[in-house]
């Protein structure tokens, strides 16, 4: 047991370095880029007009940010919504499951790449036209499960 006279340690933030992957969830995202930029939550706070305890909700996901307040913080964070929101940014390839594919496609003999762009550019001309004829033809729908 400790005395009166005691105070618990206290333990030193570390800094986070600028190059890391994107953290999971609004509020760690948020929080790193503000630390990235040497604020403080009371900076933050003030450059948004707000108070620091919102911003402390934010990170700790306690509360989320509305849409005119998350735009201003990523504006001033100097990122997207997007990724604010999502961990990636605006065009980047969601599906790894795509992306792993790519170099092994690439691979391929030059008449299986032929036969390949041209039976995607007639799935995605068929995917058009059936969600412009408002059938449906949404994620992970087949033409068997729609009524």
């Amino acid at each position: 047991m400790r005395s009166r006279s005691q105070k618990p340690t206290r333990q030193k933030k570390e800094q986070v370095p600028a190059e890391t992957e994107a953290p999971e969830g609004l509020g760690n995202r948020i929080s790193h880029l503000r630390r990235t930029k040497g604020w403080s939550q009371r900076e933050l706070a003030a450059r948004l007009g707000t108070r620091s305890s919102q911003i402390s909700k934010f990170e700790r996901g306690a509360y989320r940010p509305r849409v005119d307040m998350l735009a201003h913080i990523a504006e001033l964070l100097e990122t997207s919504t997007d990724f604010l929101l999502t961990g990636c940014e605006p065009g980047e390839a969601r599906d790894a499951r795509l992306r792993a594919r790519l170099p092994l496609l690439e691979a391929l003999p030059p008449e299986f790449r032929e036969l390949l762009v041209a039976f995607l550019d007639t799935l995605l001309k068929t995917h058009e036209t059936i969600r412009r004829a408002g059938k449906g033809g949404g994620k992970g729908e087949s033409p068997d499960q729609r009524s």
